[in-house]
């Protein structure tokens, strides 16, 4: 099996991208280390920024979002402000090269849509006819670098669901084999990688409670760490405890007074 088959995917997914000459390369901009200057030999065949119509652009057909969420504000938000960032993309041929057969998935379109699903989606919901994308065939080099550099931007992605941030670590973690190189891979600690990774242990229903944000997600991912069968009630104590600690905290910023002690002959 591939990493490519191993990463897995579904219907689209965002990722950051700029010119690269190698997958190393990728992961040192993603994780925000320093990067050699590619070699003259190894530059991007078709790499620039421009304006595409709308038509021609496709979503992703990996992601490891589950879906794509508030697009109703981010068409708000392009109609009342515009676009800031270009939308990073690879070109149809470059793409099928990677993953050969998946022309049905891309329709008619000439584009494939890496970075900025969100914003397609917002865009074609606002009625906009074309959006600036930045053309960088280098990330479709083979299906590795495609998969691996999209499930680390998208971990990025401040706006990613918790419990898909947690399952795109996992994807990683099976390419890379540790969850050691998978924070060095996106700049992050050992332990930063280990406390999302524990949403994946809670039982079903508790990460239903995650994803309705009925549980929040501080608990959460320490209850994690507990056996299953310990969970629940788990889960139930931290939540009393900041009931009560919110029940306790002063109103206006200001403690509250202590009692007054109740009159009786010995106080004159």
């Amino acid at each position: 099996m591939s990493k490519a088959d191993a990463l897995g995917g579904s219907p689209t997914f965002d990722a950051v991208a700029q010119p690269l000459s190698s997958r190393a390369a990728s992961f040192a901009r993603y994780s925000g280390q320093a990067e050699e200057p590619a070699p003259a030999a190894a530059a991007v065949a078709t790499a620039g920024t421009s304006r595409v119509e709308l038509s021609k652009l496709s979503h992703n057909p990996f992601n490891p979002r589950e879906e794509l969420k508030a697009i109703e504000e981010m068409a708000d938000s392009l109609t009342t402000r515009g676009i800031i960032q270009p939308l990073t993309v690879v070109t149809r041929q470059a793409f099928l090269a990677a993953h050969p057969g998946r022309e049905t998935d891309l329709g008619s379109a000439e584009f494939v849509v890496v970075d900025g699903n969100r914003r397609l989606a917002g865009a074609t919901m606002a009625g906009l006819d074309e959006l600036p994308v930045h053309i960088d065939d280098a990330l479709a080099d083979d299906p590795d670098t495609l998969l691996e550099t999209a499930l680390i931007a998208a971990v990025q992605h401040e706006d990613l669901d918790p419990l898909d941030e947690a399952k795109a670590l996992q994807r990683l973690i099976e390419v890379h084999g540790s969850q050691r190189a998978v924070a060095r891979a996106l700049g992050k600690s050992s332990g930063w990688v280990t406390q999302r990774m524990a949403l994946l242990k809670l039982t079903p229903e508790l990460q239903q409670a995650v994803e309705d944000k009925t549980l929040p997600v501080e608990v959460a991912r320490s209850v994690g760490k507990l056996p299953a069968q310990q969970q629940q009630h788990a889960v139930q104590d931290a939540l009393a405890k900041r009931k009560q600690r919110k029940d306790d905290k002063p109103r206006g910023g200001y403690p509250r007074n202590p009692p007054r002690p109740q009159a009786t002959p010995g106080n004159y």
